[in-house]
């Protein structure tokens, strides 16, 4: 029986399939090693608190997050589960929506995307580990009594203004040693351009990952 650093590989080979193979269905732009990413920083990081999304579109980044919050509380069976809070009013961005560039058939439908983030969750059993918050991102900050937050992860609108906004709204919010997720940094040059900003004018921010367009940052201590 194998054992040791060769089995801990094996192991989490096997977990990234198994997710992959359920989640890569839903609609999304989150590539599967990112999704990986964040479910293995929610179900293992040491640091204690909420995890959030700001952006959650039809479901894709929180059913990632949510399997790493189900496999924490299979590790832990006696503490009570923690639920991804996605933040998102759900309407879509402007190219989504029927006058838009590219408009979404949910959006088309239902002029919303909860429906489907919804049945998504619920197809894949994780509807104990999500929370969805119908809010604009900034309001549901003002409004935040979830407690200090462990994990952000910023995929929202991504313009420069609006990943500054994100940023500092929530950033009052996270625990000492927090972990600030961004992504689609070198592929939107709003996010990228703010992402590079913040760490270039924070000596203290590490940046701990880096998988595609994704970035992770550990927050001083």
């Amino acid at each position: 029986m194998l054992s040791g650093p060769v089995a801990l590989r094996l192991t989490a080979l096997g977990e990234f399939y198994a997710a992959a193979g359920a989640i890569s269905s839903i609609p999304g732009w989150l590539h599967d090693a990112e999704g990986f990413a964040l479910m293995t920083l929610a179900a293992h990081d040491e640091v204690r608190g909420a995890v959030v999304e700001i952006g959650s579109f039809k479901g894709r980044s929180t059913c990632w997050l949510a399997s790493g919050l189900k496999r924490r509380a299979a590790s832990d069976p006696g503490a009570k589960p923690a639920a991804v809070h996605a933040i998102d009013h759900f309407t879509g961005s402007p190219e989504h929506r029927p006058e838009g560039t590219h408009p979404d058939p949910d959006i088309a439908a239902h002029g919303s995307t909860l429906p489907a983030f919804r049945a998504n969750v619920a197809r894949l059993g994780l509807g104990e580990f999500v929370e969805p918050v119908v809010s604009p991102s900034l309001a549901a900050a003002a409004r935040w009594q979830g407690g200090p937050i462990r994990l952000l992860f910023i995929d929202g609108d991504h313009s420069y203004q609006a990943s500054r906004a994100d940023f500092h709204g929530w950033k009052p919010h996270l625990a000492p040693r927090a972990l600030l997720c961004f992504h689609d940094v070198n592929g939107w040059e709003g996010v990228t351009r703010f992402y590079q900003e913040l760490i270039a004018a924070n000596r203290s921010f590490t940046e701990v990952a880096a998988i595609n367009s994704l970035r992770v940052v550990r927050m001083p201590g």
